[in-house]
């Protein structure tokens, strides 16, 4: 069985480098993830072309061309998720039901697996550049309703959908909730043993357990109201006394402040 040969020494067997920048190059890879090729490019040793050039040779898959019209009929084949999710795309069928596929790692068998069993066609790879694939992806298959309501990806467009609205229907209801709260309960602030509650064009302050003071405006009376009290109880004598000049509102919110809130001793 004939040995593969590596990348080094397919870019010295084609005098693109010589062994001792491949040397170079292989120890600046030693422990990283990095591909030999990305380094060599970097280091400016190699170009793109040519280093698609060895690795088509290497491993015996053609080149993508992408530069024609890409046939409609092998678009179709694929949906638009799959192929950004793989840096793929379809180039053309051929006779036998094989799926002629540009991609940017041909070697990825999980994503020629998936597309196969998706396609139920047998691909056969070519190596192209990502920006290439992409720009393809982006000019030769434009998001239409079919993508976004694919069978493969309608449950997940509909549970992100369900989420979102779920997310907008809780938050709806807590901003329904804390109007309805203002408008019954109104404010509460302080700083201290000082708390203060307003609603109803109406403040009632009290420190610790303390005075209590009640300042605010009756609508069926003149002026403001400025009246402090030594404990909850003579407010709420001041206000059964007073009940004819308050609101229904401001009335049952000064009962709910005082026997809620409030220390009736």
């Amino acid at each position: 069985m004939v040995q593969k040969q590596t990348l080094g020494q397919i870019l010295i067997q084609k005098k693109l480098i010589s062994s001792e920048k491949i040397e170079t190059a292989l120890r600046i890879q030693t422990g990283s993830n990095r591909r030999l090729g990305q380094i060599l490019i970097q280091m400016g040793l190699i170009k793109d072309e040519e280093l698609f050039s060895a690795l088509s040779d290497q491993h015996g898959i053609p080149i993508a061309d992408l530069s024609s019209a890409i046939p409609r009929e092998a678009l179709d084949k694929l949906p638009r998720y799959l192929c950004k999710r793989y840096g793929a795309i379809p180039l053309g069928m051929e006779k036998n039901n094989v799926l002629n596929l540009a991609m940017v790692n041909p070697l990825d068998q999980a994503a020629r697996s998936e597309i196969e069993s998706f396609t139920g066609m047998v691909v056969k790879p070519f190596l192209a550049k990502e920006k290439a694939v992409l720009q393809a992806i982006h000019t030769s298959m434009p998001i239409t309703f079919s993508n976004v309501l694919h069978p493969l990806i309608y449950n997940r467009t509909l549970k992100f959908a369900s989420v979102i609205i779920l997310a907008l229907v809780v938050s709806l209801g807590f901003f329904a909730h804390r109007e309805m709260q203002l408008e019954k309960y109104g404010t509460i602030s302080g700083a201290g043993d000082l708390k203060v509650f307003s609603n109803h064009e109406m403040l009632i302050g009290v420190e610790g357990k303390g005075a209590v003071s009640l300042i605010g405006h009756g609508p069926y009376a003149k002026g403001f109201y400025s009246v402090v009290f030594k404990n909850a109880k003579e407010l709420l004598t001041f206000v059964d006394e007073k009940k004819e000049v308050l609101t229904k509102e401001q009335y049952e919110w000064i009962q709910w402040v005082a026997n809620k809130n409030l220390s009736l001793k």
